[in-house]
């Protein structure tokens, strides 16, 4: 085979792959009643036909979306470690708590002394779901 060969071969591939071709192809459409049986059938060349395919779920934007919620129950975790941010509850600013709660936790001194937000250090740690703690509007959020 001569190098003239391949590089035809390539080009044609290539013009049939990117519809540069002057070939039109034509498809031969189904309709189908509730039973499966034809009722009609249609060339897409005659007739203009939208189909709108399903969504497939994107492998690697559910990748990322399951990091960025492992990432976001970390971040809130370290937030919460008393020194410097949870004693102003910062971590629950982070979650989206009611406006109060950070204000509860300056007010008990930085949520009694550290201790509250190193609560929520180790609960937010340790719990797999930390979706109920988002938007929690409890002071004590690990509390039912």
């Amino acid at each position: 085979m001569s190098i003239k060969t391949i590089i035809l071969t390539i080009c044609v591939l290539f013009i049939q792959k990117t519809g540069f071709g002057m070939l039109q192809t034509t498809q031969k459409i189904y309709f189908l009643n509730a039973n499966h049986e034809i009722i009609d059938s249609a060339c897409s060349s005659e007739i203009n036909i939208e189909i709108h395919h399903k969504k497939r779920p994107n492998p690697l934007l559910s990748f990322f979306k399951s990091r960025q919620k492992k990432n976001k129950r970390i971040t809130a975790a370290i937030l919460a470690f008393p020194f410097p941010f949870g004693i102003v509850g910062l971590h629950r600013i982070y979650l989206g708590t009611a406006p109060y709660v950070p204000v509860a936790y300056i007010a008990s001194l930085g949520g009694v002394f550290g201790v509250l937000p190193f609560i929520d250090f180790c609960v937010l740690l340790l719990d797999k779901d930390e979706s109920r703690y988002v938007g929690n509007k409890k002071v004590f959020m690990w509390v039912n």
